[in-house]
């Protein structure tokens, strides 16, 4: 693992061709470190642009379910609320970067996954296991880091894309891309949206019927700017900024009523500036600051209007030495937070310092060690907090890619705004929420018939000082610190690529989880929820994506199992287990030096009936057409 300050940088121009199997050993960034998946000393993967643009979708919920380990929430159709569970654990313990920075929302420290475009995005970095040492606060169940494009083209480059689906969905997106010697500019933007009044299956009690959802259109925007300077071999400047304006019907739980009439409208501005400096051939500076706006307002049009105005404004330093077997990352980051709603008390703000040490020591060609450690100050609830991981990767024969892993440590998540300033509920005693994280597992790369990726991973996390909204003598609900849950799972996964000439290749992957999420604190005597599976954490799941390339077409196809899923505490009720197929056909062919690519969609094929949150209907099969065009 080498630790370096930013993102590496590739001057080739981008390809409509949605296959790509002669890819090296893919490189992680998470701005901080840099390791690829066999020397790593925890699980990682990396969803790459080639798999992005072969998956159905449009938001960074559908690039993640390509991920293995990780269960989408969603609550409802196209554009509704997602958001991610990792081993076991919930969306607040799960950090969400964007090139380095988090995403997740000091109000409630989650993300609503579709909120994220894709077309931007050029490749999606997860890594398994919990990592406060490195990344502060959230980090407890698992990271994802984003990476956006950076379109570096030698003279002028333009990208347009047209589609049309189902319920009425629409969607236009350009791109725009332009190279002065050192400078380079690149333009994006979107709009999507649908009617969205999608069919499914509501089931009275007596019968099911045929519905159609009401009250679920929506209209999305997003515009981006990235700018960057280069100075060979000495300097890098950039600057990305993105605003995304979102608006939403909320058509609320299906009871068999006339749906609801709510809405949610979502402005999001992020800002990243971007300084490194080569100092010499063994030392990096890098410094960034990070400003995000973001606001939310939800009305139900009778009782409730409320907003959420987010502000946080971030520095992050560090410096980079490499010297013999050892190298070093070291450095600080500062994050001022600020919350103004209807709904929390006016003195919602946080000032988080935090400083870092990230190394890798080489012990010898077959042994490595990571060792990490992080200290943050939380300042509204006065609160010092230190974190550490050691890592281990060993290599024990030298002409073969066989690696085994393992790494131990201690994570934490900060307590929300909403928890510590919530008007008449808030607690100003909470603590943050802490774990214990420990994972092994072992890597092989072998040539049989194909090129061939095992991987095995055991991941154990054990959390304390949970928070948890619960009753007072008053029987008002206010959020404690009294929760306890344990995760074991078990990871299984193999990617299989075959290229059985120069025109014809095939990419198999698949991935199967089992997790044992239990709740380990009683709420009261003889409570029946104790060391039951925690609800909506399916047990096991299994994804298995087919890419199949010949000549100038390609064939995408998606399964995903997702086991049954308790609907509340006891485990005595739950909704049934999910088989669910999708996939694509395109064709790529070239127009007047225009490489222009049409893909059809198909969702759910097999026109299953579930629901992945009860209450909240899914849509039956539907399509889609796409058109890219790039010159």
């Amino acid at each position: 693992m080498i630790f370096i300050l930013g993102n590496s940088f590739s001057a080739s121009a981008q390809s409509t061709n949605s296959t790509d199997f002669k890819t090296g050993v893919i490189e992680v960034f998470g701005d901080k470190i840099t390791m690829n998946k066999f020397d790593a000393p925890i699980k990682i993967q990396t969803i790459t642009e080639k798999e992005i643009n072969n998956k159905n979708g449009e938001t960074l919920s559908d690039i993640l379910q390509l991920g293995g380990n990780i269960f989408i929430k969603s609550y409802g159709g196209p554009n509704s609320l997602n958001t991610i569970s990792m081993n076991g654990l919930g969306s607040e313990q799960t950090l969400i970067l964007l090139n380095g920075f988090m995403m997740n929302s000091y109000q409630n420290s989650q993300i609503d996954l579709n909120t994220v475009g894709k077309d931007n995005i050029e490749r999606v970095e997860i890594l398994n296991n919990g990592l406060s040492s490195v990344y502060g606060s959230e980090a407890i169940g698992g990271v994802v880091n984003i990476v956006t494009k950076k379109n570096l083209v030698d003279d002028i480059g333009l990208n347009l894309n047209g589609q049309f689906g189902s319920y009425d969905e629409r969607k236009v997106y350009a791109g725009f891309s332009k190279s002065f010697k050192e400078f380079n500019i690149n333009l994006n933007y979107s709009k999507e949206n649908a009617i969205n009044n999608y069919d499914y299956y509501y089931n009275n009690g007596v019968e099911k019927l045929l519905k159609e959802r009401a009250n679920s259109n929506y209209e999305f925007s997003n515009y981006s700017i990235d700018v960057n300077y280069f100075k060979e071999g000495n300097l890098k400047l950039s600057l990305y900024s993105n605003y995304s304006n979102q608006f939403r019907n909320i058509p609320g739980i299906e009871a068999g009523s006339e749906p609801s009439h709510s809405n949610q409208l979502d402005r999001n501005w992020n800002n990243i500036i971007s300084y490194e400096k080569f100092l010499s051939g063994n030392l990096t500076f890098k410094s960034q600051i990070n400003f995000q706006n973001n606001l939310s307002n939800y009305s139900d049009k009778i009782i409730t209007d409320s907003y959420y105005k987010n502000i946080v404004l971030s520095n992050s330093s560090q410096v980079n030495i490499t010297k013999n077997n050892i190298q070093l990352a070291s450095g600080y980051e500062i994050t001022y937070a600020a919350l103004k709603s209807d709904e929390t008390k006016d003195n919602a703000r946080r000032i988080q310092p935090g400083l870092f040490i990230v190394s890798e020591i080489n012990m010898s060609g077959a042994l490595k060690l990571f060792p990490s450690i992080r200290y943050d100050y939380i300042s509204d609830i006065s609160q010092n907090v230190v974190s550490g991981k050691l890592g281990i990767n060993i290599k024990p024969l030298k002409d073969y890619s066989l690696n085994f892993k393992a790494s131990a440590g201690n994570n934490f998540a900060a307590p929300t705004f909403n928890e510590l300033y919530w008007k008449g509920l808030g607690n100003r005693e909470l603590k943050p929420e802490s774990s214990v994280n420990a994972d092994a597992g072992a890597i092989i790369k072998f040539n049989m018939y194909s090129v061939n990726t095992i991987e095995v991973t055991y991941t154990y996390i054990d959390i304390t000082n949970k928070i948890v909204w619960s009753p007072d003598a008053a029987n008002q609900w206010t959020p404690k610190n009294i929760g306890k849950s344990t995760s074991n799972v078990i990871l299984l996964d193999a990617d299989i690529n075959k290229e059985f000439s120069k025109d014809m290749s095939v990419k198999f992957d698949f991935n199967y989880s089992f997790t044992q999420s239990l709740k380990k604190s009683s709420d009261y005597e003889n409570d029946p929820s104790y060391d039951k599976q925690i609800f909506y954490v399916p047990e096991q799941m299994a994804k298995c994506n087919l890419a199949f390339n010949y000549k100038k077409s390609g064939l995408n196809l998606f399964y995903t199992f997702t086991g049954k899923r308790y609907t509340n505490f006891e485990n005595t009720n739950y909704l049934p287990a999910i088989d669910l197929f999708e996939g694509n056909v395109y064709r790529d062919f070239v127009i007047d030096n225009v490489n222009a690519q049409i893909k059809f969609e198909v969702n759910n094929i097999f026109n299953a009936d579930y629901q992945v949150i009860a209450g909240y209907p899914t849509p039956l099969r539907n399509y889609k057409l796409d058109l890219k065009l790039e010159y």
